[in-house]
């Protein structure tokens, strides 16, 4: 049977508004900002018993013929019922009360407060019997378990809190409350609600979904939601009988669910979609449903169990005595076996069987449901798409685009006008813009070439170009699609649709390319011609997202692509997508944590934990740009929000990037640290620098009498100048048996040079065909050397002639020319060509040249930095090799040249001692051997 709802009646002025039942479901009784109390018979009851309590109530609850009401004196006022004698104060707080909750099978009330407290009292007063204190934020709402074992709360600083009543310890924490500062200004109050027969489960709101956790393991069961629900869900009830689950949202709508399938019986509209802020069930469990809305209205909705309530409330009439002449009798083995029956079943007791069993009645079997069954665990919803550094659309001021060029603004008015505000930190490239949101823009993206923006309905690109005359372009997309996310670059401007399309245009408005999305979009970024797409691989799991991102580099007519996952902290969503400075992706999830990804080495780093830098648990920071070259992220503080407001203009904050490694607080964490940080990002540092702390961190090894790490230090690094600073540093400290090692490690590396540097070579051979690549190159040769075959890029290679320079004289006083020609490039000139200067050249055999020999090695040249150096030299002496058959050449060639310039140079050091000899020592060099011995021999005097 569909779902009723009733009229809705005048009860309260306007502002936040109660409602219960009395335990014998015989009376609805409300409260509300004008500070009365009322007891209506009936939802059509035109004369209801009205009290005045103060100036505002807030919260009521009915428990054991007494009425709990929160007063404006910050006090929960007992009375007496239907007297409504006051009958003592339960507790007191320091700030307005925002909910009183308890329970048919408890004896105590649960409280909660602005004060940011929250506490679970006797209902005869007295001290609290547990205060919940660990709260950042006011206290939306409260909720104890049947047995008062378990609690759980809600407060503004976006976390619901389950404590353990006996422990007083919080056994775990959900990040599902939007972030407020006072409780006034909430829209989704999260009231959430424990299984009332056992306990069992514990129903909260997230978003537009109910998510259902089993109280003994905290994990997540399943989750109920429904396509027609609109927006978030603020508060979920459970039924008296604990099969039914009815939830509110902020636009007035409640559903109903049953439990064991997960079935939504229906979704009822508000009349006026006001935002639900209270509902009761009927004690009776005849699936009457009442509630009150912001505005001071009263409802109530019949046949929520999906079938009469008039029917069902006769039968629990006829229960109710059933069950007197059960407990008169003493007779309990009935009613334990029943329940015993339904052991393998998920509910409880089950009112319609035990009537059925013990009248002797058939039992009925509903067919038109499906039979219960033990729900599959459930996955959290996929996240939405978003528009990277902008605020929430139902902002009526908010950021449309903040990053390191400008800022877009949007700004509402209360009869609907909206206008668009363009401010930029450098007004050289372009003054301030002011435009009328005729069409209703709802995404934005800004570069230094063009300003993009986007509306859902109808689906329209609008871009307005920042150079030269401004000329503002537009596009319409197909009527089956749908703009979702926008992105603009210097040389780009993207758009994803509903229907998975990357659309791509120039910034002039030229269509680029259309490129299908292998899953939802979440969000877009851009950096000079590449675009980043950020969407779902697969289904969410159990808690975590799982997202991939496309990096599409794009260059004249060509296209290239890489998939790469994205990393984010459990239970996380994506909170930010941007480039750095330099172009390197980054990506940045609401925990805080920022990761970048390192092209060259194909992994993603986490850079910065922003939790590090907040002071309180409800501080987020909203991220705006990242700094490779000054290793800063420049970002937003956001205290008590997830986003920073318009007016004042916020102040930005800079944040340095700094890899998480373990013991930071050490001397020698922090040198390993910058060392890391150096080698995977573009930082703006001197080698020097890295030297020196290259250095200090052996030094550390060293005093610490580890000599193994110190060696291993210079192994990973493999600097032949810093191997030399640390055999001196090691010699100087005594370490005689270092500095030996240390000079023994360049020997080592000479010798296995040759096979490393094939290896390398033929490593980093196989990486370029895996497309290891930097995306945000433009150079021509980077785009096509994937597509352009070997053979013609080769070919390539070969017609191009370099410029040399021309041969000089050498000069007479033997001094060294530096820019000398080699004698190889002479060879080709002809003998008409051959001026004076060329035959000096030739012909001139006086004066040794630098380097006489082809392609030899510098001073101190590896193989490495030679084989580079004169590849392009080597493949135009040998076309015909391939590229491994090149470098074992190059090999071969290095070798023998080393060989040549060493005997030279011991024959050169011989004749330079012979030299020396004979000018020092002319009458022994010259003189014979008979002569030599002569001069030592006796002669007898005369």
């Amino acid at each position: 049977m569909k779902i009723d709802s009733k009229p809705l009646r005048y009860a309260h002025a306007e502002g936040h508004t109660d409602v219960c039942y009395t335990e014998d479901g015989k009376n609805i009784i409300t409260c509300g900002h004008d500070g009365d109390v009322r007891i209506w018979l009936d939802i059509e009851d035109d004369d209801p018993i009205s009290h005045c309590v103060g100036e505002s109530a807030l919260a009521i609850c009915f428990k054991e013929k007494r009425l709990y009401v929160a007063t404006d004196n910050h006090a929960v006022q007992a009375y007496t019922f239907p007297a409504f004698d006051k009958d003592g104060i339960v507790t007191r707080f320091t700030a307005p009360v925002t909910q009183i909750k308890s329970a048919s099978k408890m004896e105590a009330l649960g409280c909660s407060s602005e004060n940011m407290e929250a506490k679970i009292c006797s209902l005869e007063g007295g001290a609290p019997l547990f205060i919940m204190s660990q709260h950042k934020g006011p206290v939306l709402s409260i909720a104890i378990c049947p047995h008062m074992k378990y609690a759980s709360s809600a407060s503004g600083d976006g976390v619901m809190r389950i404590w353990d009543i006996d422990t007083q310890n919080i056994v775990k924490e959900v990040s599902c409350v939007t972030k407020i500062n006072t409780f006034y200004v909430a829209k989704a109050l999260c009231r959430m609600d424990f299984e009332p027969l056992e306990g069992k489960y514990l129903a909260y709101p997230n978003n537009r979904e109910i998510v259902l956790l089993d109280c003994e393991s905290w994990s997540q069961r399943m989750t109920f939601t429904h396509g027609l629900i609109k927006c978030a869900i603020s508060q979920c009830l459970f039924s008296p009988c604990g099969q039914y689950l009815a939830g509110s949202t902020v636009a007035g709508q409640i559903a109903i669910w049953e439990v064991q399938t997960g079935t939504c019986l229906d979704v009822v509209e508000h009349p006026t979609s006001h935002n639900v802020s209270a509902m009761a069930w009927n004690p009776k469990g005849n699936g009457v449903l009442a509630y009150c809305d912001v505005a001071g209205q009263l409802g109530t909705l019949i046949n929520c169990y999906g079938k009469d309530s008039r029917q069902i409330g006769d039968n629990v009439d006829v229960m109710d005595d059933i069950e007197m002449v059960e407990r008169d009798d003493d007779n309990d083995d009935i009613v334990d076996n029943l329940i015993g029956n339904d052991s393998d079943d998920d509910n409880a007791i089950s009112l319609e069987k035990i009537k059925n069993e013990t009248l002797g009645l058939p039992i009925e079997h509903d067919d038109s449901r499906p039979p219960s069954r033990v729900a599959p665990p459930s996955t959290v919803p996929p996240q939405g798409p978003f528009q990277p550094s902008s605020t929430p659309t139902h902002l009526e001021h908010r950021y449309m685009c903040w990053n390191d060029i400008g800022i877009v603004r949007c700004h509402t008015s209360e009869n609907g006008e909206s206008s668009i505000d363009v401010e930029f930190h450098d007004t050289n490239i372009h003054h301030g813009i002011h435009l009328n949101n005729y069409l209703n823009h709802t995404m934005a993206s800004l570069s230094s070439t063009v300003l993009a923006l986007a509306c859902e309905t109808p689906s329209k690109l609008v871009c307005i170009s920042l150079v030269g005359s401004s000329k503002e372009w537009s596009v319409s997309l197909p009527d089956t699609e749908e703009v979702l996310c926008v992105t603009a670059a210097s040389g780009i401007v993207a758009c994803a649709t509903n229907s998975r399309l990357l659309r791509l245009f120039t910034p002039m408005g030229t269509q680029r390319q259309v490129i299908s999305l292998p899953g939802p979009v979440v969000c877009l970024a851009a950096y000079n011609t590449t675009v980043m797409a950020v969407y779902h691989k697969t289904d969410p799991g159990i808690s975590d997202q799982h997202l991939a991102m496309d990096i599409i580099a794009t260059n004249g007519r060509q296209v290239r692509s890489k998939t790469v996952p994205l990393p984010l902290t459990p239970s996380s969503k994506l909170s930010w997508v941007g480039a750095t400075d330099v172009g390197s992706p980054c990506a940045y999830d609401n925990t805080g944590v920022l990761r970048l990804y390192d092209v060259a080495s194909g992994v993603w780093m986490p850079i910065c934990d922003t939790n590090n830098h907040s002071r309180g648990a409800s501080d987020t920071w909203f991220v705006v740009s990242v700094s490779e070259l000054v290793q800063t992220v420049r970002a937003i503080l956001c205290r008590g929000t997830s986003f920073p407001v318009t007016a004042p203009k916020p102040i930005i904050n800079e944040l340095p990037i700094q890899i998480p490694l373990c013991e930071l607080d050490s001397e020698k964490s922090q040198y390993e640290e910058q060392l890391v940080r150096w080698a995977h990002t573009t930082s703006d540092v001197d080698v020097k620098n890295a030297r020196e702390t290259a250095l200090k961190l052996f030094a550390l090894a060293c005093r610490s009498e580890i000599e193994q790490r110190a060696i291993e230090l210079m192994e990973l690094l493999k600097d032949d100048r810093l191997l030399i600073l640390a055999a001196k540093y090691a010699s100087r400290s005594g370490r005689i048996h270092l500095a030996d090692k240390l000079s023994n490690l360049a020997d080592i590396w000479e010798k296995e040079a040759d096979k490393m540097n094939v290896a390398q070579n033929t490593h980093f051979q196989e990486l370029d065909t895996q497309e290891t690549y930097d995306v945000t190159s433009t150079e021509q040769d980077l785009n096509t050397s994937l597509i352009i075959p070997q053979k013609t890029k080769e070919k390539k290679i070969e017609n191009i002639t370099p410029i040399k320079p021309v041969p000089i004289k050498s000069s007479p006083g033997g001094v060294r020319n530096p820019f000398r020609k080699q004698q190889e490039a002479i060879k080709v000139q002809s003998p008409l060509s051959l001026t004076e200067r060329t035959l000096v050249e030739v012909h001139s055999t006086d004066v040794p040249a630098e380097n006489t020999l082809p392609l030899k090695p510098l001073e101190g040249e590896t193989f490495v930095d030679w084989f580079s150096r004169n590849k392009q030299t080597l493949e135009q002496q040998q076309p015909e090799l391939t590229p491994s058959e090149l470098t074992r050449h190059g090999v071969r060639m290095f070798k023998s040249i080393q060989t040549k310039a060493n005997n030279n140079e011991t024959n050169g050091q011989k004749r330079k001692i012979d030299d020396l000899t004979e000018t020092s020592d002319p009458p022994v060099t010259s003189a014979s051997k008979q002569s030599k011995l002569s001069a030592f021999a006796f002669q007898k005097k005369t």
